[in-house]
This record gives structure tokens, C-alpha cells and sequence, in this order.
């Protein structure tokens, strides 16, 4: 079987449990849609938002930042059907970071601050520094923090930044943690791979 024959097999199922997926909450059906993706590639699977009365939910396809499959999932995606109450996404999309987390102590992520790491004097690679109050490093690890950063930029954006650290410290000319989507997105336009112009999200603007 090619796998756009898997691809139609996927979506074929889907549009058939396509009413039962809807009236289910998302962490009953995530387990099934990740094995019928898997069918496709191992490497991909799904988020779905919750259910809301007056919108479509959203079937989210994820690499989870994988470059290599961006292309898979955009291919994936076209080739689904229209199909009522779901709308269909390829890649997390940015959400912004006008949300907080509660844990034994809230993040205040609103307040995070952030500074562009250059790697090179060409400025070829992108890192970041995420700066908050010493409260909120004590709660987080390295896993936890690249989930929020891509809540807040997306998976594209997440992507292209190869190097990520995280502290207490204040460094003078450190930028709103609201304003590094945009940061990112303007450094891919201008010195980012050719290949990630393409998906590139289109960024509200505020």
C-alpha cells in the first residue's frame, strides 16, 4: 500500500467514526487516533481541543517539531475530507501566552521574558534564553518548558530554534515573552532555511 493509500485509508475511517470522535472527550479518543496515524507513520500523531458548543473541533496533526515530516502532514491534511464539526490542522498553531499553568505554584508565563541567542556571527541558527521569576525555573525541566513554548509559538516557529535555556536571570534589553513568535518569524523571513518559509504561520497582529 503507497502511503497516500494510507492516507485515504486514515481519513476514510476517521469521516466513518467521524460522529462518535465528536461527542467523545479528547483524552478517550487521542489513543485511538495515534494508532490508526501510526498506520501512516510512526511518527505522527494527534491533539484534538475540547468539545464547545457553537465550534468545530479541532483535529490537530502533530510531528511534534519533526522537520522531516512537516511535508507528510502537509499532504496528509489536503487530502482530508470535509467533515462536519471538525476542522482539520496540520502542525500546532500558535497560541499566544495569555494563559497560566497551575501546579503547587502558578507559572506566571505572562511575565516571562526572553532574549535571541546568535550562534554565529551570520546569525544562522536561532537560540533562546526564556528568563522568569526563580519560582517558576524550580517547576520546570527542559520538557516542560518546550510543551508551553509551543502552546505559545507553535510547532513551526519551535522548530527552527536549535538551542533553548532557561533561568532566573534579568538581562537588560530581555523581550516580552508576548513578542517572540514574532521574533522568530521575522528571523526565518530573513536568514531562516528557504525550505520552513512555506510554513511559516500567519501571526496575528496585536
Amino acid at each position: 500500500m503507497t502511503q497516500q493509500e494510507k492516507m485515504d485509508e486514515f481519513w476514510l475511517w476517521f469521516e466513518s467514526q467521524s460522529k462518535w470522535l465528536l461527542e467523545q472527550p479528547s483524552l478517550e479518543i487521542i489513543d485511538e487516533l495515534a494508532e490508526q496515524l501510526a498506520n501512516v507513520d510512526s511518527g505522527i500523531t494527534a491533539e484534538v481541543s475540547n468539545m464547545t458548543e457553537n465550534c468545530d473541533r479541532e483535529l490537530i496533526i502533530t510531528a511534534h517539531g519533526d522537520l522531516l515530516r512537516f511535508e507528510l502532514i502537509g499532504t496528509l491534511v489536503q487530502r482530508a475530507p470535509q467533515i462536519p464539526g471538525w476542522r482539520v490542522l496540520a502542525l500546532k498553531p500558535p497560541r499566544g501566552f495569555s494563559f497560566s499553568i497551575n501546579g503547587k505554584e502558578r507559572l506566571s508565563i505572562s511575565d516571562w521574558r526572553f532574549v535571541p541567542l546568535k550562534s554565529s556571527p551570520e546569525f544562522d541558527e536561532i537560540g533562546l534564553r526564556i528568563e522568569m521569576p526563580e519560582q517558576d525555573v524550580q517547576k520546570l525541566d527542559a520538557d516542560s518548558l518546550s510543551l508551553i513554548l509551543e502552546s505559545g509559538v507553535g510547532e513551526v516557529l519551535l522548530s527552527l530554534c536549535s538551542h533553548i535555556e532557561f533561568g532566573s536571570s534579568k538581562t537588560a534589553g530581555a523581550l516580552s515573552i508576548h513578542s517572540l513568535a514574532e521574533t522568530i518569524s521575522d528571523w526565518a523571513l530573513v536568514r531562516g532555511p528557504k525550505s520552513m518559509r512555506a510554513w511559516l504561520p500567519t501571526l496575528e497582529q496585536h
